[in-house]
């Protein structure tokens, strides 16, 4: 069956050039096919950069791994899944103007998806998944259109039933993407199989079956195997059931379920390699084209099959989602790649057309070097699935960029070619030659390996002081390669034996489906780096002489017990070390002759937003600040603010929420003034990613908001933390009214965070009111003489008990956690008049909170003066939790 005959002649010769009147621009087939091979090989350098940048950016693999499967291999699907079904169904149809929309729309969507998820911008996210979806909603009513009215062949119809069919699952695949970016962390586990399984094996595997139908026939230039479309027509429910299998196991975290489905998908895949088998005893596949299809199928059962025994063996979805970061580059690099290049290397020969010398120069072209090229590719991406150290997967990504580049020159050059080669030429390469390219090809692979190894520098492992002995021959060890999983703030295993003067590389992976950022550091300085969930790297620890540990050192995370203890066969196990790293002298300490060199912040309450819904956005970034005189630390901060916004209501009114992580690990919120389940909105989420917070204020009160996530105490002692004031109903305005909020800080050293060690442990180095140690001292509160004057007042904690106190002032008033106990100088009655036309004669001298407690106190300062506002645990006002106010003559 030859692609070609299906096309109407007028068309042929007009696209060729042999008529008057041939279409021009994007009508003509050439020149759109140029044009949307370049698009795909735009998309492929994007995937090639975000592929190679996850060396020092794990997160942009996420970026590599969608531009290869939404920005080359669904773009090369639209086009070419559209070529085809015009020329079997032999549709007269040129009309370029929807497909333009399509293909605009699509590529659009795809930007707005990846620029969404990069910013964590949740509606730009929304829109571009959105237009993803439309655009092959479209590109499928569009192949219908088209294919209406025209001479319809069963073989047509069968094709375009996997075009249509496939086109549902990439709806499926989008939605389920949607959900999961969307919700955050929290889906990831149940919702990541079956949008895989929906995106690769349901969009672009009932794609690749439908087209090689008829296209691997046309590649070896012979008839189709008697009873392929037959078979085709009948695998094609199966394969949308092994599909709907696969996706459902995952969900379900039943390994058994998905080993089942992609048992029965390969099965039917293989009914489609069979009918290839078959053409390919007829005539032999000798193109690089054809070659690589054959390469490109034999990555797909390969890693169906590896994926089904994995699964099977899988006891829970933990076990299950470690399995899935190695499944989708075999699936898109070495399955969809290869496909996309053979059929390029095929199709735009005969779609630039000018006759059959100049098709066999253009074959020619793209057959150059071709078994090199697969050998050197393939040879390198079986490499990139082994535990090989980092100079070495440098190397093997090195080849497959040389490749792709390589494949990018020799597109350029086909659209170039001017002299035709005779009819008795043979376009590809001898054969007595192909086992010198195979050579070749392997020895490109080796090479480059072995100048990697040679130019790369020593690890920091092999240095003295790491976990090497010094001056010892890494090259030589004998090399143990250990595999890790962290998550739920534990490494599993958590104890590696090693003999003494091994080479130990660990290949660590985090499975944390709660959203938490991991990584895996040893003293000496080697680290994974930063790895997102799903994600995996590989630490190289040297030679391993003596015992040692190594810890995850996102803050808190190694306090919490995230540590690997690598033991040396015979040798005690290490001793517990300072999880801090530092001694008890490297952190920061207030200094007395020091001076405050910021503003100091606003403690009066804001007003109550018109309306009765509050639309709150809350950014969570990091930053070095001014903690204390002289005191500078690094803060996690929502707004960049520490403590953030205070956020003001009345009962009733309902607060949505927007919390963005723009931090570099795991953060969440919780807010103690809704009452509604803490199972989605207080997840934790990684950096990235947004969720949406929603709650009603049914009860008044002072309300602590602090993030959530593990270690809880260090994140609100970083300044993860801020207050809903909701008013009681009734509650009479005053001339000044002040939100104060106590916590406590741990310093480490100058420009560093807290110091988890000492959290909790030890007395605070400083108790600060709203954030800063001692800033109303020099940034005196103010009021005057006669006024009334309310301090809301929250003891945020972490751990220490808040009494509020104003020297040389009585409160007359007193509200704590939701109820009156003194009102207007009177104890509380029923008739209590909160007008205080009538004061009582009752007083009080402190109001006293616990962690997380909080309230009101009015005074009334009746003469000018400096009024001492303090923490009565004086030991805590003398370490910061201390102001001024200043009243005024009136």
């Amino acid at each position: 069956m030859n692609i070609e005959s299906t096309e109407p002649a007028g068309r042929r010769n007009a696209d060729s050039g042999n008529v008057r009147g041939k279409p021009r621009g994007l009508a003509s087939r050439r020149v759109w096919h140029r044009m949307s091979a370049v698009l795909v090989c735009l998309w492929a350098l994007v995937a090639l950069a975000g592929t190679i940048g996850r060396r020092w950016r794990p997160d942009l693999g996420w970026i590599g791994l969608h531009a290869a499967a939404l920005g080359v291999a669904t773009n090369a699907v639209v086009v070419w899944s559209d070529y085809f079904t015009v020329a079997l169904m032999r549709s007269p149809s040129t009309r370029r103007a929807p497909q333009i929309a399509i293909l605009s729309a699509l590529n659009v969507g795809v930007l707005a998806l990846m620029g969404g998820i990069e910013a964590g911008v949740g509606p730009l996210q929304a829109v571009g998944a959105l237009l993803c979806v439309l655009a092959v909603i479209g590109h499928v009513v569009n192949l219908g259109v088209r294919s209406a009215g025209a001479l319809a062949t069963r073989l047509g119809r069968t094709v375009l039933a996997h075009y249509v069919v496939c086109g549902c699952w990439f709806v499926v695949c989008g939605v389920l993407g949607f959900l999961m970016t969307s919700a955050g962390g929290s889906h990831l586990g149940v919702l990541l199989l079956p949008h895989i399984a929906a995106g690769v094996l349901g969009w672009l595997g009932l794609a690749v079956v439908g087209t090689l139908l008829t296209l691997w026939p046309t590649m070896l230039r012979t008839r189709m195997v008697p009873g392929a479309e037959a078979d085709a027509r009948r695998t094609l429910p199966l394969l949308c059931l092994a599909v709907a299998a696969t996706g459902l196991g995952g969900a379900a975290a039943q390994g058994w379920i998905s080993a089942l489905g992609l048992f029965g998908y390969t099965a039917c895949v293989g009914v489609t390699i069979h009918a290839m088998w078959a053409a390919s005893r007829v005539k032999r596949p000798v193109s690089h084209a054809a070659r690589s299809v054959i390469c490109g199928m034999a990555w797909l059962v390969g890693t169906l099959v590896v994926a089904a025994v994995l699964m099977a063996a899988s006891a829970d979805r933990r076990r299950m989602l470690t399995v899935l970061p190695r499944l989708a580059w075999p699936l898109l690099g070495g399955f969809a790649a290869q496909l996309i290049v053979g059929s390029l290397s095929y199709l735009l020969p005969v779609i630039i057309g000018g006759g059959p010398g100049l098709v066999r120069r253009r074959n020619a072209v793209m057959d150059t070097l071709g078994d090199a090229r697969l050998v050197s590719s393939n040879v390198a991406g079986l490499a990139l699935l082994a535990p090989l150290p980092p100079a070495a997967r440098a190397a093997a990504l090195a080849v497959l960029a040389a490749n792709v580049l390589f494949f990018f020159a020799m597109v350029a050059r086909c659209g170039t070619v001017g002299e035709p080669l005779p009819p008795a030429t043979d376009g590809t390469m001898a054969e007595r030659g192909r086992r010198l390219t195979w050579i070749l090809g392997a020895g490109v692979v080796a090479l480059a390996m072995s100048v990697a190894a040679a130019v790369s520098p020593p690890t920091a492992a092999g240095r003295p002081g790491g976990g090497a002995a010094a001056g010892s021959d890494v090259s030589n060890a004998p090399v143990q390669r250990v595999s890790v999983t962290g998550a739920d703030m534990r490494f599993t295993p958590d104890r590696i034996s090693v003999a003494a003067g091994t080479r130990l590389i660990v290949t660590v992976t985090n499975t944390d489906t709660g959203g938490q950022v991991h990584d895996l550091t040893l003293g000496s300085g080697v680290s994974s780096g930063l790895l997102p969930p799903g994600a995996t790297a590989e630490v190289d620890a040297g030679v391993i002489t003596a015992s040692q540990e190594a810890w995850c050192s996102v803050a808190g995370h190694r306090q919490m017990g995230m540590v690997l203890r690598i033991v040396v066969d015979g040798a005690a196990a290490p001793a517990g070390q300072d999880p801090s790293g530092s001694s008890p002298g490297d952190h920061a300490v207030l200094d007395p002759d020091a001076t405050m060199s910021v503003g100091a912040r606003d403690a009066a309450l804001p007003p109550v937003p018109s309306g009765t819904v509050h639309d709150v956005h809350l950014e969570v970034t990091e930053q070095v600040v001014e903690v204390a005189p002289g005191v500078r630390q690094l803060r996690s901060m929502y707004n960049g603010r520490a403590p953030g916004p205070i956020l003001h209501g009345r009962l009733g009114d309902t607060f949505v929420v927007t919390l963005t992580n723009s931090g570099s690990m795991g953060h969440s919120i919780d807010f103690h003034a809704g009452d509604i389940s803490p199972d989605d909105p207080m997840r934790t989420i990684p950096p990235g990613q947004s969720l949406t917070y929603t709650f009603t204020a049914r009860r008044s009160g002072i309300w602590l908001y602090h993030c959530s996530t593990a270690p809880m105490s260090l994140h609100l002692a970083n300044g993860m933390f801020g207050a809903v004031v909701i008013d009681p109903e009734g509650l009479p305005a005053v001339d000044e009214e002040y939100v104060l909020l106590e916590s406590e800080s741990w310093f480490g050293a100058q420009g560093a965070g807290e110091d988890a060690d000492r959290l909790g442990v030890t007395a605070p180095d400083a108790v600060m009111f709203n954030g800063y140690a001692f800033q109303y001292d020099d940034h005196p509160l103010t009021a005057r003489a006669g006024d009334r004057v309310r301090f809301w007042v929250l003891d945020a904690g972490p751990d220490e008990q808040l009494d509020f106190h104003v020297v040389g002032a009585q409160f007359d008033t007193v509200w704590k956690e939701g109820a009156y106990t003194l009102e207007c100088g009177r104890q509380p009655s029923p008739e209590a008049d909160p007008s205080c036309d009538s004061p009582g004669t009752g007083g009080s001298q402190a109001l006293s909170l616990g962690a997380a407690e909080g309230g009101f106190v009015e005074l009334v300062a009746g003469e000018p003066g400096h009024y001492s506002f303090v923490n009565h645990s004086f030991s805590y006002a003398e370490k910061g939790a201390h102001g001024v106010l200043e009243v005024t003559a009136g």
